[in-house]
């Protein structure tokens, strides 16, 4: 009975079962489980150490060179505290962070985002008023019409006359993507009696709502791991916290646009879904059109590419027919005639656009000739360069010029996951993030058709995206052949940004 009892509890006493493994070796199993969170739960060192080195010292080399030009020292405090706080803050809050419960790390990036973004918006505005002698950044121009279109609207709804002044200026005097940031300042200023710091404070809950967001889109596309980089790269990224203290469009814009990504997705890949789930999108889509039309374009291209080349794992070939025909039927009640006529006309306008802005720089910059869109193409996911030396008006390219470096250094990761992707042909390859990829690509592209294939701004609603491809890039470099192409990059970049210093010197008779 004892022997029917041990057979019973150890099955493989039994002769006719398959004998048990051969033991595993003492240690082994832990050297995995060590390999295995240094690729894939830890941020690497070498990624944060590399970058810092090649900007510390391009920043040095820089004005010991070109020393009659040399920076003033508060775009050194800018600039430094930028750089290492984007690579090290992100090394340390992915260490610390990638094990809490989804909930904790969320309320952490959401506070932690909210809190820096807070904080920003005083100081630029106690920075600008010092600096200008009004709240509002250098070159103020476009801050200040977004100010008196947001001064009129909130007039002319206290003067209960902004239905008819609102159809007028609608239909007559503006195109479509100049409607919808005006009259939200209006509606803000109407609320908060015309208070510039509470428009900047919304800036930066709605930029720290997008770094929730860009959590739930990266992890849902590339893993958790991916993720939860990109959104510690969101929060942390200097150009999406400094434009939380500007008086411009791009926050509230690009927190539209991410938040049509994410819903878009989750739809895609929603195995049950209901007409009326699928309105919302649309209507987020419209109002991208009315903060900028190449952006209400690219989202369009990005989501119709999405349906027909998405794989059947993403989306069954029957749901994406029926969402591209309620799409494509929602589009022809809802648009019209107004959209089709602004992007005619914007792509007839391009090369006068282009012609025009470059001529308009050429008076400063004598190089500027050479700048043109092939040269400026195979370089589109790295561009813009910093500003890192004094040349005259250009004061908010070296505010930003934190940013600049970060978005070079991260281009590397962003190209290397495209890489990646295209190279597997599984149904995990590109075929399972054409939304993102369709998107971007199809931006891009128009950047480069545009005068504006140098200009920041216009970059940012691409870099968003371009985050999210360097966090899934980071989590699969993980060979010692991958560090050293990193290391050769940082080096490229240490060149460039030395380089693009002379050029901005040499253009303008300098050196």
């Amino acid at each position: 009975m004892v022997e029917e009892v041990n057979n019973i509890q150890n099955p493989y006493n039994q002769q006719s079962m398959m004998p048990p493994q051969q033991p595993i070796p003492i240690g082994y199993m832990g050297r995995v489980r060590s390999g295995m969170r240094k690729i894939a739960d830890k941020f690497p060192s070498w990624v944060s150490r590399d970058a810092v080195i090649a900007y510390l010292l391009a920043l040095v080399a820089i004005s010991l060179v070109y020393n009659s030009y040399a920076m003033q020292w508060y775009w050194w405090v800018f600039g430094i505290v930028g750089v290492l706080g984007f690579f090290f803050g992100s090394q340390y809050c992915f260490n610390e962070w990638g094990k809490l419960k989804e909930k904790t790390f969320n309320r952490k990036v959401f506070l932690t985002s909210l809190v820096i973004r807070v904080a920003m918006v005083f100081i630029l505005y106690w920075f600008f008023e010092a600096m200008t002698g009004q709240p509002f950044m250098f070159e103020s121009a476009d801050e200040k019409l977004y100010e008196e279109l947001g001064t009129w609207f909130t007039n002319s709804i206290r003067e209960g006359k902004w239905k008819s002044e609102f159809y007028t200026w609608v239909t007559e005097n503006v195109d479509l993507s100049d409607l919808g940031f005006p009259f939200y300042i209006g509606a803000v200023y109407y609320l908060t009696d015309d208070s510039v710091i509470a428009l900047r404070l919304l800036n930066a809950l709605w930029s720290a709502l997008t770094c929730v967001l860009v959590y739930k889109l990266g992890k849902r596309n590339f893993g958790e791991n991916a993720g939860r980089m990109a959104a510690i790269f969101m929060m942390l990224e200097p150009h999406y916290i400094i434009y939380c203290g500007f008086h411009l469009k791009e926050t509230v814009m690009i927190f539209l646009l991410v938040l049509f990504l994410e819903r878009a997705d989750l739809l895609l890949r929603s195995r049950n879904f209901r007409f009326w789930s699928v309105v919302p999108v649309f209507l987020i889509l419209l109002l991208l059109f009315t903060f900028r039309t190449p952006l209400g374009i690219a989202a369009s291209l990005a989501i119709i590419l999405a349906l027909v080349l998405s794989s059947q794992k993403v989306a069954n070939l029957g749901r994406r027919w029926l969402l591209l025909i309620l799409f494509v039927f929602g589009a022809g009640i809802f648009v019209g005639g107004r959209i089709s006529s602004e992007i005619e006309s914007l792509w007839q306008r391009k090369d006068d656009n282009q012609q025009l802005r470059m001529t308009t720089i050429q008076k400063t910059q004598g190089l500027a000739r050479y700048a043109t869109k092939t040269v400026f193409a195979p370089m589109i996911f790295t561009i813009p360069f910093p500003t890192m030396v004094e040349t005259e008006g250009q004061e908010n390219h070296r505010l930003l010029h934190a940013g600049a470096v970060v978005k070079n250094v991260t281009s590397f990761f962003c190209i290397m996951a495209l890489v990646f992707l295209l190279i597997n042909s599984s149904p995990q390859g590109w075929r399972n993030n054409v939304l993102l990829g369709a998107y971007l690509i199809t931006y891009l592209m128009i950047i480069i058709q545009s005068a504006f294939v140098h200009a920041d701004r216009f970059h940012l609603p691409a870099y968003v995206v371009e985050l999210l491809f360097a966090a899934y890039g980071v989590t699969r470099m993980t060979k010692a052949k991958h560090k050293r192409w990193y290391t050769y990059w940082c080096v490229l970049m240490f060149v460039a940004w030395i380089g693009w210093a002379y050029f901005k010197l040499a253009g303008r008779g300098a050196v």
